[in-house]
């Protein structure tokens, strides 16, 4: 981005961070605790339907008082649900903690999406996602193996107290960022921000391109939490958390990696290209890692898959800024977020009631089914030309 500079960076990469090792570990914690993988599902769905209710009001109220306030809210939140997990074995305070992290991600994401939509140019969409989704893929891959060796040398409750310490440091980042990114808004622009009558207007705006942004933001989340949730399981299970935690890392080096080449790529030769050959490595590869018999094959092929899933990841966040105007856009995000979060309710509601008949790892057939359903509905889109 245009403003790399240090008040910048280190926040989102706290915050990166923060939510990783979060979403990594939490169910490690519930598990441990005594928790049986269908209420862990539960508790993560509980979590995704507080966020999808307060995505769209997040988004909007956004764009009217800024992103980096409710930004810098959330991770107070953040700190006392990781308090609570150091402090707690109780499941009610597990309850509770569980709610303020759905509450902080739902007032979070959507502002801080807009945020990186706001510092991009027409000609730069692409890299500029590209260049935030590296840096918080940084944070993605080191925090699951920073938090194993943190259990390694203490316990597992130890992790949540460094997570708290790490969010205040983050909240108080975010509270300086400049507010110069925020838009104008105009005077007869809707103003409720509990009203959910504009985001309808936005999405019947964009007819059938909002049907498949949307779909895009629900099945990359699934793809996503996929892997955050059913590997840290696996490892518990099996006895292999390291194995774990390297898998979830290798599923992030591609966002490190490729999402500024990514997102140059999508500049220079446009979404459609990248959309179609990035499904295509998430529908082979996600096939390949059910089958991999060995941990060096599973590496390779969730390399890979992951490699697909940050492509189309970057093309949904172009299209979202390229088709919806700056003073909407925080509103859209709120959209898509909600979607994404009922995706991370449904994504571990679907494991841990399903791990009996298909396996932890069975999900990535599905994956697979899903990515050939996603492209079929995407070549009918483009060859229409109702994404241009």
């Amino acid at each position: 981005m245009k403003s790399k500079t240090v008040h910048y960076v280190i926040p989102i990469f706290l915050f990166s961070i923060i939510w990783s090792a979060e979403e990594f570990f939490i169910s490690t914690r519930y598990t441990e605790a005594g928790i049986d993988v269908q209420t862990v599902g539960l508790l993560f769905a509980f979590s995704s339907i507080i966020s999808l209710v307060l995505d769209i009001p997040a988004g909007k109220l956004s764009d009217r008082i800024g992103r980096e306030k409710l930004i810098t809210y959330s991770m107070i939140l953040v700190a006392l649900a990781m308090l609570l997990l150091f402090l707690s074995s109780s499941f009610i305070w597990f309850v509770v903690s569980t709610g303020l992290i759905g509450i902080a991600y739902g007032l979070n994401w959507s502002p801080l999406m807009a945020y990186v939509g706001d510092m991009a140019k027409k000609n730069n969409r692409g890299t500029t996602f590209g260049d935030f989704f590296t840096l918080t893929a940084i944070g993605e891959a080191v925090a699951p193996i920073l938090t194993v060796a943190m259990v390694m040398m203490t316990n597992n409750r130890f992790p949540f107290l460094i997570f708290a310490i790490v969010a205040v440091f983050c909240c108080i980042m975010f509270a300086n960022l400049k507010p110069e990114r925020r838009p104008d808004i105009p005077k007869n622009h809707p103003t409720r921000v509990l009203s959910y009558k504009s985001s309808w207007r936005i999405l019947s705006k964009l007819g059938p391109r909002s049907i498949f942004l949307l779909l895009m933001g629900f099945f990359v989340s699934f793809f996503w939490e996929s892997v955050w949730f059913s590997q840290p399981l696996v490892g518990v299970y099996e006895n292999s958390l390291l194995d774990a935690a390297l898998i979830v890392a290798a599923f992030s080096l591609p966002t490190i990696i490729f999402s500024k080449p990514l997102g140059k790529l999508i500049d220079h030769i446009g979404e459609r290209k990248v959309f179609f050959y990035s499904l295509f490595f998430v529908m082979l590869c996600f096939l390949l890692f059910y089958i991999s018999p060995s941990l060096p094959l599973k590496l390779g092929s969730i390399f890979m898959a992951s490699t697909g899933v940050v492509g189309v990841w970057l093309v949904l966040d172009v299209l979202s800024v390229k088709l919806n105007k700056r003073e909407e856009r925080g509103e859209f995000f709120g959209i898509l977020e909600t979607v994404r979060d009922s995706s991370y309710a449904i994504a571990p509601l679907f494991i841990g009631f399903s791990y009996k008949a298909i396996g932890l790892n069975g999900v990535f057939i599905v994956n697979a089914i899903i990515a050939a359903i996603l492209m079929i509905f995407g070549i009918w889109l483009f060859k229409k030309k109702t994404l241009y």
